[in-house]
């Protein structure tokens, strides 16, 4: 009896062990373009302009609602550049995050702290935030278009209000 057992557990661990090496699979290309995106973020955040450049296409085009034309990807940059400098304390995080073909979609938030009175005036608790959605393409490891839809007017008001303090 204590045979059987022992074939039957071996049996059983031999399956298993199938099953997994058969479920196994290289890393997906929506697994790389995922990367390359969360990569992107993180070079924003930290301020690293020669990583967020490499992982961005020459012929990037960044499209939003208000916008009229496609923005450049240096003049995207720039743009970049000059929010983190005027508002270092800046955060923005991603939500959600997934691929599909070239493409990956990501919900973000973007959250700003500030305890003083007059902010509080505006954001009883300290907190400005808001959130967006952008699809980026992907092509040869590299962004090549980003569609971004955000609250326009919740940025202007944000500024306004940054702008009193």
């Amino acid at each position: 009896m204590k045979v059987v057992w022992r074939v039957f557990y071996f049996a059983l661990l031999f399956g298993i062990v199938t099953l997994c090496i058969s479920l196994a699979r290289p890393i997906a290309l929506a697994d790389d373009n995922i990367d390359i995106v969360r990569r992107s973020f993180c070079a924003l955040g930290t301020g690293d302009w020669v990583a967020l450049s490499g992982l961005h296409s020459p012929g990037y085009s960044h499209n939003a609602p208000d916008f009229n034309d496609p923005v450049a990807w240096p003049e995207c940059e720039i743009a970049h550049r000059v929010v983190y400098a005027y508002i270092p304390d800046l955060e923005i995080r991603i939500v959600d995050i997934f691929a599909s073909n070239g493409n990956v979609a990501c919900r973000f938030v973007w959250e700003y702290r500030n305890d003083s009175k007059q902010f509080r005036t505006h954001y009883p608790d300290g907190i400005a935030q808001g959130s967006a959605i952008s699809i980026y393409r992907i092509e040869n490891g590299k962004i090549v278009s980003e569609w971004c839809e955000y609250d326009p007017d919740l940025i202007i008001r944000f500024c306004d209000i940054y702008e009193s303090l």
